[in-house]
């Protein structure tokens, strides 16, 4: 890697962290939102694997529902895994350049549907058919650009569910989402030894991310900082998606 690639690669992460802390969830997209500058799509996606799994083991076990919520979520769980590793075997797309602009597309949509003050609601009972559904097609997503914000993030924000127990859950998804794009790009051999040294050494910016965002989270209200956030990976999804243009 380049000095270059290394200072953006360490910035994507930090920042990343610090959403993740704030408001508990955005490490991937805001990482490879930053990283897209200067980092080729499928080695942003393998150095994310190590950092964003260590952040989420945290979050999915931090707090007392976690069997509880594991238990609510495993059929969405199970969806996403197999429709992530058909996809991203089937078609091969995941981490070309072409994929670079669909992340941009899918962080366009999250992003300008959660500024909005449209918010959907989905029932509790409404879950045993929108759950696998929901994870079938957020897998199919994260199988072509890595990335499964779309439908998954709006969707659990609808949720009839605690706070505390929604922050949880976001991390046993992730936990399982990033366990099935790990796979899929361990067989497509995208992990080189420089790419598991970058995600190994992106661990400290994105704890130090994670500790400036609890703190920030104090600071600032979480309505402001959301909105930041949202206005942010806007912008850079706009960036992203230019070469459909």
């Amino acid at each position: 890697m380049t000095l270059t690639q290394v200072l953006v690669t360490a910035l994507a992460f930090l920042v990343a962290g610090v959403a993740k802390g704030a408001i508990g969830m955005g490490l991937p997209p805001v990482a490879l939102a930053i990283m897209s500058f200067a980092v080729p799509l499928e080695s942003a996606i393998a150095m994310m694997v190590v950092p964003s799994m260590a952040s989420n083991i945290w979050q999915a076990v931090y707090g007392g529902g976690f069997v509880r919520l594991l238990v609510r979520f495993r059929i969405m769980a199970a969806t996403a895994v197999a429709a992530l590793m058909f996809v991203a075997l089937a078609f091969g797309q995941l981490g070309s350049p072409k994929a670079v602009a669909w992340v941009g597309v899918i962080l366009v949509i999250y992003s300008g549907l959660a500024l909005t003050a449209w918010r959907p609601s989905v029932s509790r009972a409404s879950e045993r058919w929108a759950n696998p559904l929901i994870g079938a097609a957020s897998g199919a997503a994260a199988g072509i650009t890595g990335v499964a914000a779309v439908p998954f993030l709006p969707y659990m924000q609808s949720l009839d569910i605690d706070r505390h127990d929604l922050v949880q859950a976001l991390g046993i998804m992730f936990i399982f989402i990033m366990g099935a794009l790990t796979a899929a790009l361990a067989i497509q051999g995208a992990f080189t030894a420089a790419n598991l040294l970058g995600g190994a050494a992106a661990i400290a910016p994105t704890f130090a991310g994670v500790w400036l965002g609890q703190k920030a989270r104090h600071a600032v209200s979480a309505e402001t900082f959301r909105r930041i956030f949202l206005i942010g990976l806007f912008v850079a999804g706009l960036q992203m998606a230019r070469s459909l243009l």
